[in-house]
């Protein structure tokens, strides 16, 4: 309470009384009630004068009206009944919104979660300034709210992509999960606490989500009991819509302050330092409730020179053919002028202090040495390395979702290891793996949160003994230890594990024989995973910090080149913007590579397309926590599973082509789990774990690998149109490569190499027209 008088200057402070009750408020008795109230009225009589109360929780407007008969210390519209305190609350909430978005909410997409008393008011105040709102509560009807459309109370829906969620229902609605999915741009709301942890809160807006702490814009009934206690007269006698429209203009404007003071410092608009920072003087002249009998008798000035203009428009339109209209008649400009002033709380905001200025909606031309198409693992990365070589690089990146996560990145498994075909790309996945084992000093900071899991990773890949002891030496040399496993090795160590290979089937149903040979497995030490989306927004927090712009709702949609063609200049936004690039254009945009490279002509040596990919999860006993990753392929099985014990759960996906095999349009891909799918992996799970419990609900998704139809390895560097580069076709491997590739791209583009966090393979190696790497089986295991 105190930071939202603090924030306007109410003339109060703020505390709370609060009523320790052995049950719920809501069902005191009448003679519980009563005893509350005298126990409330004794306690401000204590304190004469210097606490006042005000409506809040479980407390009606009759209760109110009971406790001022006991004492004067009560602030809850009593003077004037016709002013409500919720709908006071809701306009303010109404005003942040319409700051954020620069009043322009037509068209925005807006979720209003809790549509009781200030949150109905809310959804029917936005639905009338154009915005398209929807609308979710616990209890259904009350989400029922003519010209919007309704929802069923299921959380999903916070998942969904919104231009804004706007919070007016219980605290603690955005749990650590929730912002983890979170697709919106902003959150504005009612709600007090609406996130349940710092960590939730520093999740989604890392994520890119705008935050207007509720001590700005949950403010209008704080602003009211500033009135009607520093204006009383003014207040009794004001109409209801003239207190809505000041609270919702004061809260226009201290919005309109907070972002752009957040962005003048450099910091998020919930940190404290911008919260102190538009906070008023100490030394200022009155409380804000003291401006409103101004404020009110400009407003009806206005409204007086609106409607004298109306008459002089509507009277030369009835005059009599060849009568000249007086020279007023050109008034109809004025109109608009005071229409604007009265209707459009920029403007009117004024009244009360500098007009805010354009926010969200801001879309200006400019120029840039680096732009990255994507803010995924890898442009997040490649913007992280160029700005670490070379500080006063100015690098854009920019993001087609409304945050972070929603590609390969957020879907990756986030899993690490070094088993791979070729010694360069052991060496590339070594780099990476050190970064994330050693993130906090990658990424120089103490902030960062994510850490490693290790699990290790046992390979049964239906080798022999003698290549897996091979792979033991090759793995050696790199460092990494190793363990060639028999069978019985593997039931010692694991004993939930069936080494019987998967049996092989006919197209009767009928099992073949296999020659298999002995089973043999490798056992990698030292593998293991990281949450992805935590990595994610930990590295949006220092590509902010170290100045890269990142931004989000920005769809590349051409890379702009010379007249000629042979050189990449820059690129044009969906909405038709043209940002210049001086020294290179990277295309990280993972699936929506191939689309953007058609737009400057470009084709390479080896062709990846967008392929979907598919992944399961079910919950497990604790035995089957200390699993390692293991991929599956003795026997024509061809699943990983590995643990996640923060959630006790196992999650498996595919190592085999035939499951890798669905190529689809990027705009196009069905996010959800085939039955079929879910079957074939389920029951290659339960043949290798055969102590499983069948039962129990299995939940999956699908995203997508950009699959590089050749040899399932990336193509990086820069193309045939000068100065544009690819990053892509990592096929499933990108996100445990990205911080050595970060690197590689970077060390091509600025052709700097530090001593620290850098990779040493080729930087041709895996060149964009390369040939096609050899390899024994396609798999991105590779």
């Amino acid at each position: 309470m105190s930071k939202k008088h603090d924030a306007y200057g109410t003339g109060f402070s703020g505390a709370k009384l609060v009523c320790a009750a052995k049950q719920d408020a809501g069902s005191f008795t009448p003679e519980q009630k009563t005893q509350l109230i005298d126990s409330v009225a004794w306690i401000l009589e204590r304190f004469s004068g210097s606490v006042y109360t005000g409506c809040d929780l479980h407390i009606s407007t009759d209760d109110m009206a009971a406790l001022s008969e006991r004492t004067s210390y009560v602030l809850a519209a009593l003077q004037n009944d016709r002013v409500c305190p919720n709908a006071t609350t809701a306009h303010g909430v109404v005003g942040a919104v319409e700051a954020v978005f620069d009043f322009k909410l037509q068209g925005r997409k807006i979720l209003v979660h809790g549509c009781g008393g200030v949150g109905s008011v809310v959804a029917q105040q936005l639905r009338d300034a154009g915005a398209q709102v929807h609308t979710i509560d616990a209890l259904e009807s009350r989400a029922a709210i003519d010209g919007c459309e309704p929802h069923a109370p299921d959380a999903a829906v916070l998942s969904m992509e919104w231009d804004a969620i706007v919070p007016c229902s219980a605290s603690h609605l955005f749990t650590r999960e929730r912002a983890i999915d979170l697709q919106c741009g902003a959150i504005v709301g009612a709600t007090n606490l609406p996130f349940e942890t710092v960590e939730a809160q520093r999740i989604a807006e890392l994520k890119g989500v705008t935050f207007v702490p509720e001590s700005v814009s949950s403010a209008g009934a704080v602003i009211g009991d500033s009135v009607e206690h520093y204006a009383p007269e003014a207040f009794a006698s004001a109409t209801p819509s003239e207190v809505y429209a000041f609270a919702r203009h004061a809260v226009a404007n201290k919005t309109a302050e907070l972002v752009d003071k957040a962005a003048e410092m450099n910091q998020l608009p919930s940190s404290q330092a911008v919260l102190r920072a538009i906070c008023p003087s100490a030394d200022m002249d009155a409380p804000l409730g003291t401006h409103f009998t101004d404020w009110r008798a400009s407003r009806r000035t206005v409204h007086a020179k609106v409607g004298a203009t109306m008459a002089k428009l509507i009277v030369p339109s009835m005059m009599p053919a060849g009568v000249s209209p007086p020279a007023h008649a050109g008034a109809g400009k004025g109109l608009r002028t005071f229409a604007r002033q009265l209707h459009q709380p920029r403007a009117a905001a004024a009244l009360l202090g500098a007009a805010p200025r354009r926010h969200l909606s801001a879309k200006p031309t400019e120029a840039h040495d680096v732009v990255i198409a994507g803010a995924g693992i890898m442009g997040l990365n490649i913007a992280y390395q160029l700005k670490r070589r070379s500080p006063d690089l100015s690098v854009l990146v920019l993001e087609r979702a409304s945050s972070l996560g929603h590609g390969s990145s957020g879907y990756s498994t986030g899993f690490q290891r070094a088993y791979y075909s070729f010694d360069e790309t052991m060496r590339l996945a070594l780099d990476g793996m050190a970064a994330y084992k050693n993130w906090r000093a990658y990424l120089r900071s103490d902030a960062a949160t994510e850490t490693f899991t290790e699990t290790g990773a046992l390979w049964m890949l239906g080798k022999p003994k003698a290549e897996n002891e091979q792979m033991k030496e090759r793995l050696a040399a790199f460092g990494i230890g190793s363990t060639v496993l028999d069978a019985q090795d593997v039931k010692e160590r694991f004993p939930v594990i069936n080494t019987e290979p998967y049996p092989d089937y006919d197209e009767d149903g009928e099992e073949r024989p296999q020659s298999l040979g002995e089973f043999s497995a490798v056992f990698e030490h030292g593998c293991g995973h990281v949450d992805p989306n935590v990595c994610l927004s930990d590295l949006l927090e220092v590509c902010r910090r170290d100045g890269v712009h990142v931004r989000f709702n920005q769809k590349v949609a051409a890379f702009n080149t010379s007249e000629d063609g042979s050189e990449c200049t820059g690129v044009r936004t969906d909405d038709g913007v043209m940002i210049e690039a001086g020294t290179a254009v990277v295309n990280a945009a993972g699936p929506w590579f191939d689309k953007l490279m058609a737009t400057a002509g470009v084709k390479m040596s080896t062709t990846a397309l967008p392929t979907r990919i598919q992944v399961a999860h079910k919950s497990v006993p604790d035995e089957y926590l200390d699993l390692p990753f293991t991929a599956d392929f003795w026997g024509p099985s061809g699943i990983y599973f590995m643990p996640r014990r923060a959630n006790r759960q196992l999650v498996f996906g595919s190592v085999a082509h035939r499951f890798e095999s669905e190529i689809v349009d990027p705009d196009e891909c069905n996010p959800a789990l085939d039955p079929e799918f879910r079957q074939d992996y389920l029951g290659c799970l339960l043949h290798r774990l055969p102590g499983l419990d069948p039962r129990g609900d299995v939940q999956g998704f699908s995203s997508m690998y950009t699959v590089n139809q050749d040899d399932v390895h990336p193509m990086i560097g820069e193309t045939s149109v000068a100065k544009l580069w690819a990053c892509n076709g990592f096929s499933g491997h990108g996100f445990k490569l990205a911080p050595a590739v970060g690197s590689l791209v970077s060390q091509q583009i600025t052709g700097m190499k530090t001593s620290e966090w850098e990779t040493s393979i080729p930087l041709d190696f895996m060149g964009p027209y390369r040939e096609p790497l050899t390899l024994k089986v396609k798999t991105h295991f590779a």
